[in-house]
């Protein structure tokens, strides 16, 4: 059963949500036209939030639909973008981040190459913890999303905690993530 679908008690629409929609597209693909090189970044790698505002794109009024072709979007361009390595770029290791509940934290990330894996599923402090998520949970079947054969999904409980703030959700990693 997914914890995460929404149920949309409100049966109003949100008004613009198809013109933000394709606007979202339009961005994504535009900034993922070319393989982008991780060196160029400023921490060592890129990646790019989902541009879309957070009032809408997590409103219990956004519907169902858009968030899976949101999630949808984001797999896709992941594949494109694998897709695109040439031989040189080999050991660039290509993911997308889904957030539940939050949508809007997800993104696309490329990084240099699969060392930056090591150690990076590992999240046991006590502001932050990534707990494996129970291996009959996935997110591919629960949002009836296509998942190309190459890539692979981990899905992790995430707690947040600190003085002002606690926040428990999930996060799935989709991609090389090996």
């Amino acid at each position: 059963m997914n914890r995460w679908k929404f149920d949309n008690e409100s049966k109003k629409k949100v008004r613009g949500l198809r013109r933000r929609k394709i606007n979202l597209i339009n961005t994504l693909y535009e900034k993922t036209e070319q393989l982008p090189n991780p060196k160029n970044g400023s921490l060592g790698y890129w990646h790019i939030h989902l541009p879309f505002a957070q009032g809408h794109i997590d409103s219990n009024k956004a519907p169902n639909k858009l968030r899976r072709e949101i999630m949808q979007i984001l797999i896709d361009r992941v594949s494109y973008l694998i897709n695109l390595k040439t031989p040189s770029q080999h050991q660039y290791r290509i993911y997308t981040v889904i957030s539940l509940p939050n949508l809007f934290d997800s993104q696309i990330g490329v990084i240099p190459d699969k060392s930056w894996f090591n150690g990076f599923f590992e999240r046991d402090s006590q502001e932050q913890k990534w707990l494996s998520l129970n291996l009959q949970r996935d997110l591919i079947k629960e949002w009836e999303l296509d998942l190309p054969p190459n890539l692979v999904v981990k899905g992790f409980k995430e707690i947040i905690s600190d003085e002002d703030y606690y926040h428990e959700g999930e996060i799935w990693f989709i991609g090389e993530l090996n």
